[in-house]
């Protein structure tokens, strides 16, 4: 547009046109993306759990009686189960809750062996006290040699305090009391599933 000689210099009408900048020659060179840090995986401890997470909390008992602990997740070895539990803070903190994690991952991978437990996972559940409760669920499966469809399933839920299998005496009277519950729960799907 032009201007008449003497005037402002803006176009007729005094609005300026926009400008845009002209096109770049060479395409923008881009900005390196920086590589990020690698974060430390989980810790393996002999080689029968992995710790995935932890956090410190109370432990309650009753009304009167609490606990300093630290609520430790593992996922066991081989079977990956992820389950929880609490960890006295003083032994945690520590660093000596790695006795007391493994030997509470290889009681699951023991649970885990039975070849009619399919799965493991940590659960919760209201005690009859009212508090909670620390469990772990293991899904049990009857399969019919026979019938179709197959693969009926039911679920045991085992208290974590019944998995600890540290002392070799104490730890056959728990397995066993396990294994009858796990016996007891087959026998009922078999008797469902008609076989």
């Amino acid at each position: 547009m032009s201007t008449p000689p003497g005037s402002s210099g803006l176009p007729v009408g005094g609005i300026e046109p926009p400008q845009f900048p002209p096109p770049p020659s060479q395409p923008p060179t881009p900005t390196p993306t920086p590589t990020p840090t690698p974060t430390p995986g989980p810790t393996v401890t002999d080689g029968t759990y992995a710790l995935i997470a932890s956090y410190p909390t109370v432990q309650v008992f009753s009304p009167t009686s609490v606990n300093d602990v630290v609520y430790c997740t593992i996922q066991t070895q081989p079977s990956g189960v992820v389950a929880s539990k609490p960890v006295q803070a003083s032994i945690f903190n520590k660093g000596q809750a790695g006795s007391d994690l493994g030997v509470f991952a290889q009681a699951i991978e023991q649970v885990m062996q039975d070849p009619r437990v399919v799965a493991g996972v940590g659960s919760q559940e209201i005690a009859p006290s009212g508090l909670l409760a620390d469990m772990v669920v293991f899904t049990v499966e009857y399969i019919d040699p026979v019938r179709a469809p197959n693969g009926a399933t039911a679920s045991v839920a085992i208290p974590v305090a019944q998995l600890n299998f540290g002392d070799a005496t104490v730890g056959r009277t728990l397995l066993a009391g396990i294994t009858s519950q796990i016996d007891a729960v087959y026998a009922n799907l078999k008797a469902a599933a008609g076989g």
